[in-house]
């Protein structure tokens, strides 16, 4: 098909569903990502989102119902404008959040000839700050065994050793069986990945002991989750990220992410030269630039090294002689 063609298609099939409600789009698109395997939580970040781009779409038309064909990258810039002054929304980080999780939906809605023309989505700029890491006295002291032996606590211990011995993302740990732990190959099968490539994540004689004597208690079947609640079941994230926060305060922490703990170990790797290549890996990145997004060099780690790769002075010459 010659391109003229497709063009042509494309402006005729705009005339004949120009008036297709965006509510509806949306439910076209959100069908489509589910069918094509989109992890539950994304799904559920475009429901959240979108809600708040109808609302504004309502606001904007005036009618409970509006379409697709009046979006165009102006309105785009009116909802940035509707974030800031009429919902307060001041964090730019947040705002092109808003906007990433709508622009799929608006370029669906192009490739299927619902909305005029495409365009490059206006994301506000935003000054880049230091992910400050968990410091090595940090680590020691959250890798401390607890002196309560009840389940959540030694359960949420070896959660911790895990993130920080493995880096995986929360995700992944949440929907990890019993039967993905392989003691006798000192590694982790993780299944449920957020590129959907399954990957063995090795793991330390350390992070073993810590897992075995885990299991003792744990006890359970190879199927069910390995990190549950007490009553068995999945983890959700929200309850994950409260237990690691409440782990993490008791012992005078107040880092808490529990992503903090796969940049930590992506930094720590790189500072002691494990090849990209495995790292990438290991971590499950697609690519090495997303690889490089989670590298956060400590000061006193380049200020080690400053003096091995920096110009030297010659000592025994003087430039400045007195007269």
């Amino acid at each position: 098909m010659q391109k003229g063609d497709f063009r042509g298609k494309r402006l005729f099939k705009q005339k004949n569903n120009k008036s297709l409600l965006y509510e509806t789009l949306f439910e076209q698109f959100y069908n489509s990502a589910v069918i094509k395997g989109r992890a539950e939580d994304t799904l559920k970040t475009y429901k959240h989102h979108n809600k708040y781009f109808i609302d504004f779409l309502c606001y904007k038309t005036g009618t409970n119902k509006p379409t697709c064909e009046i979006i165009t990258i102006d309105t785009i810039e009116e909802y940035i404008k509707y974030l800031k002054e009429i919902k307060g929304v001041a964090n730019n980080i947040t705002i092109n959040s808003y906007m990433q999780n709508i622009s799929p939906v608006i370029k669906y809605g192009f490739k299927m000839g619902y909305i005029y023309s495409d365009f490059k989505f206006p994301y506000l700029k935003v000054q880049e700050t230091f992910k400050e890491i968990y410091t090595e006295e940090e680590l020691q002291v959250l890798l401390q065994k607890p002196n309560k032996n009840n389940f959540v606590e030694i359960r949420d211990w070896a959660i911790v050793w895990t993130l920080a011995s493995t880096g995986i993302r929360a995700r992944e740990l949440r929907n990890l069986q019993v039967k993905s732990i392989d003691m006798l190959n000192r590694c982790i099968a993780v299944n449920k990945t957020k590129n959907k490539r399954a990957r063995y994540v090795p793991i330390s004689t350390s992070l073993c002991d810590v897992l075995e004597e885990y299991l003792l208690i744990r006890e359970g079947g190879g199927e069910e989750f390995l990190f549950p609640t007490v009553f068995n079941t999945q983890l959700e994230r929200s309850t994950l990220q409260k237990q690691i926060k409440k782990y993490c305060n008791e012992r005078g922490i107040n880092k808490c992410s529990l992503h903090l703990f796969r940049h930590t170990f992506i930094t720590n790797s790189v500072n002691a030269n494990v090849s990209p290549l495995i790292l990438k890996r290991v971590t499950g990145h697609s690519t090495l630039h997303e690889l490089n997004k989670y590298y956060n060099a400590r000061l006193n780690d380049v200020v080690s090294i400053i003096d091995d790769i920096a110009p030297k002075i010659n000592r025994k010459k003087k430039y400045f002689n007195k007269k």
